[in-house]
């Protein structure tokens, strides 16, 4: 934790005393470009903590965009790595879309701490985990998840078949043609190995062997 937060840390807690608070919690927050400020999420997740009587014990901050990968997302990281330390009992966030940069990898966020049994906080949905309500919101969020995967699925084996159906050829073009041919057949009459000849038309000598096979003619390796 920086010097910075220790202070915010402490001017959030200075509404109340230590007796008071009923739940130890960590605010997350996170904006995607430098351009953006995490002051608005702040200020409307402090007013919830003073209403719920919450004490902030650590604040995760970081600006990055939602579709980094999770190895880049140090904040989230030391977040989650906290979370198995039983640093706090919940985390509150501005919006769920926060914790994830996909639908995917919200619910594996939710599931970690879920098992950890810390809950989740969302100020823009209003969803609060700690409530059946919320947990049954938060499961909804899974179904839906595996339903657009199911549908993203669906739609990718139909533009397959379409496109197999119009003439469309997949996978990796080879680099094979008249041209290669004959001039494998060339240097192997001269007599180069199929290594030889690999090296110096730069293939790989698979490709020299189909090019042979190709001219009866051509002596092959035994």
């Amino acid at each position: 934790m920086t010097t910075g937060q220790n202070k915010d840390i402490r001017f959030l807690n200075d509404f109340m005393d230590d007796a008071d608070a009923v739940l130890e919690v960590a605010l997350y927050l996170r904006v995607s470009t430098s351009q953006q400020t995490t002051e608005n999420q702040m200020i409307e997740l402090v007013e919830v903590c003073n209403r719920n009587k919450w004490k902030v014990v650590e604040i995760y901050e970081e600006t990055i965009s939602g579709t980094k990968g999770v190895d880049e997302r140090v904040e989230l990281n030391r977040m989650m790595h906290d979370a198995c330390r039983k640093k706090f009992a919940k985390v509150i966030v501005w919006s769920v879309d926060r914790l994830g940069r996909s639908m995917k990898h919200l619910i594996t966020t939710l599931s970690q701490l879920d098992d950890l049994n810390v809950d989740v906080y969302s100020f823009v949905q209003g969803i609060d985990t700690s409530t059946q309500f919320g947990k049954s919101m938060f499961s909804m969020v899974g179904i839906f998840a595996e339903l657009e995967n199911n549908m993203r699925s669906e739609r990718q084996k139909i533009g397959i078949r379409r496109a197999l159906e119009n003439g469309a050829k997949f996978g990796r073009k080879s680099i094979m043609n008249d041209e290669l041919v004959q001039q494998v057949v060339d240097l192997r009459r001269k007599g180069l190995s199929m290594r030889g000849i690999a090296s110096k038309l730069d293939v790989s000598t698979t490709i020299v062997q189909k090019s042979l096979k190709q001219d009866k003619d051509a002596i092959l390796e035994t």
